[in-house]
């Protein structure tokens, strides 16, 4: 007989966000079934939106309730929390087991990472005073919960010196290889991309911590005789029309081609996945990172900072020093002296297996068979 899952979250974010999708994978597959002895006894959630007192209202008072009634309606589940920042909702003498998902600390531990364009914030350094309080009760809900997963070692590092007598397991984000397999499932090149060109593409947002500013002036040190050739494509959502503009100036002074392609559906990103030559990566803090690895299921290299914890998810060989714009440099030569259309990568597709539905799924019930 299967254990159920109450999972619960605040706010119900999008799939499209990244803590939206995690969430949403998570139901998917203990829905489904796929956690061996393990069902999904319920969601907890609420809509988003409102005012602001509305929306204090709902995540100090209400919303903590509605878990607590659940929590005691459900006597044999357990509870688990999707994300760090609902770690407030773990009921107080809570009866039943609680496990919490900790994408990262950056919020709960800002630090700064110092780069050659000087130091990169990670967290809010100087949060106010509301924001101050609200992460005052997270750390005392964190302290509440029975078990910590953490979705890579880097993170798991920091949660045992935080808190040293927890239980802690690392269960990396997995992923349906086979739904990305640029042989099963080939995809047409995305409009505008030419294969005439060297096309390499970047994943994320202009937080700063994302350095495509880096990238830029990566792609601005390339010799002459390349540089027109390289087209360097940004998806992701843009943080403010300062930041664009900012990069886009920089890029025009460098006369480095950047495309701005935006957000894109899942079936869409995975086409510039299979038909780009490379993905670039240079963030310098992740939770995980998860684009480099559904790059490497469609079959894309990839060359990433040797920065936690995306560096956990990639082969040793295709990290490059954070901060070196020659060794950036050499990769992308690398890759635009290779003739014809590039095809999957075997390193890259046997590296995705590692991250597999299977695989995570394994880990998940690992960690919640050691709830009592």
């Amino acid at each position: 007989m299967s254990r159920q899952v109450l999972v619960v979250r605040g706010g119900a974010l999008p799939r499209s966000s990244g803590l939206g999708r995690a969430h949403h994978d998570l139901v998917d597959r203990v829905s489904e079934q796929q956690v061996k002895g393990f069902s999904l006894g319920g969601v907890i959630e609420h809509e988003i939106g409102g005012g602001a007192f509305a929306r204090w209202r709902r995540r100090r008072s209400e919303h903590p309730q509605r878990v607590a009634d659940a929590a005691k309606a459900n006597a044999d589940a357990i509870l688990h929390i999707t994300d760090q920042e609902q770690a407030h909702l773990i009921p107080e003498n809570c009866d039943l087991p609680v496990s919490i998902t900790i994408h990262d600390l950056f919020h709960l531990e800002p630090r700064r990472i110092s780069t050659s364009h000087g130091k990169v914030n990670i967290g809010d350094q100087s949060p106010g005073f509301l924001r101050g309080r609200d992460l005052s009760h997270l750390r005392r809900g964190l302290e509440r919960a029975d078990l910590l997963i953490c979705i890579s070692e880097a993170t798991a590092e920091e949660a045992r010196e935080l808190w040293p007598s927890k239980s802690i397991e690392v269960v990396p984000h997995g992923i349906d290889v086979g739904g990305f397999d640029p042989f099963s499932h080939p995809l047409p090149k995305p409009e505008g991309l030419d294969h005439s060109n060297v096309n390499l593409l970047c994943v994320g947002s202009e937080e700063p911590r994302k350095r495509i500013d880096f990238l830029v002036e990566v792609l601005g040190s390339l010799p002459s005789h390349l540089k027109g050739d390289v087209i360097l494509h940004k998806v992701g959502a843009e943080s403010s029309t300062k930041s664009k503009s900012k990069l886009s100036k920089r890029a025009k002074e460098l006369g480095v081609n950047l495309h701005w392609v935006g957000r894109l559906s899942d079936i869409d990103l995975c086409g510039y996945y299979q038909h780009c030559e490379a993905l670039l990566f240079p963030s310098v803090a992740e939770g995980f990172g998860l684009p480099p690895l559904e790059a490497m299921a469609s079959g894309c290299p990839v060359r990433v900072a040797d920065m936690p914890a995306h560096n956990e998810v990639v082969p040793e060989e295709w990290l490059l020093p954070h901060d070196s714009v020659d060794d950036w440099v050499d990769a992308i030569v690398g890759f635009a002296s290779k003739d014809g259309r590039r095809q999957p990568d075997p390193i890259a597709l046997k590296r995705a297996q590692k991250f597999s539905m299977e695989a995570w799924s394994t880990s998940i019930s690992h960690a919640w068979n050691q709830l009592e």
